[in-house]
């Protein structure tokens, strides 16, 4: 029996080029924010303050209504060194949460993926403004269950601080860039 003539269908010249350019754009985004971030952003904490504060709030509110106790769970900046707060029960510090722990990175990199696809304006907003609130709740449920790992089962704190949470946030923005292309046509594409 013959083997049927199967053509591979490559991507137009068009397509290849538009796919470059992306890359590029993504490329050039990236550093950009790369030195906009380590010199002005970063050591300002102009995002990372507000950020990490309304995690570290959250968390403390979440935690204390999970396990309420006699005394509540409350916290402090570390006077020392800024980009640090910590969970305080009886005058102790059990707990850090640290400013490159709040997923002000992811926000980026989803937003920015967002921003560079052929999509419509108006559905960029949308989904940039969902996809920071649902990094931001899926961060503050994250820090809560470190927490209780930690508090708990210290022994399995480091796998899933490095690797089980990590993953998860990655797949919370994944899910996030599948929404945003599977419900609506590319502005390239007929009918949009």
């Amino acid at each position: 029996m013959p083997i049927p003539n199967l053509k591979i269908n490559a991507a137009l010249p068009n397509d290849k080029k538009a796919i470059i350019q992306f890359f590029i754009r993504l490329s050039v985004l990236f550093t950009v924010w790369f030195f906009v971030y380590a010199l002005f952003l970063g050591p300002a904490r102009v995002i990372d303050k507000p950020v990490t504060n309304i995690i570290t709030i959250a968390v403390v509110k979440c935690i204390n209504f999970l396990s309420p106790s006699t005394q509540p769970i409350s916290w402090i900046s570390d006077p020392l060194m800024d980009g640090r707060n910590f969970l305080v029960l009886n005058n102790d510090r059990v707990f850090g949460i640290w400013d490159v722990c709040n997923g002000v990175d992811l926000m980026f990199i989803y937003i920015s993926i967002i921003v560079l696809l052929p999509y419509a304006v108006k559905r960029k907003i949308i989904f940039s403004i969902g996809g920071i609130i649902a990094i931001i709740l899926g961060n503050i449920i994250r820090v809560c269950a470190l927490y209780f790992i930690y508090v708990y089962q210290k022994s399995a704190f480091d796998f899933s601080h490095h690797y089980l949470f990590t993953i998860l946030m990655y797949v919370l923005i994944f899910y996030g860039w599948l929404l945003f292309v599977k419900k609506k046509k590319a502005i390239y594409e007929k009918g949009s």
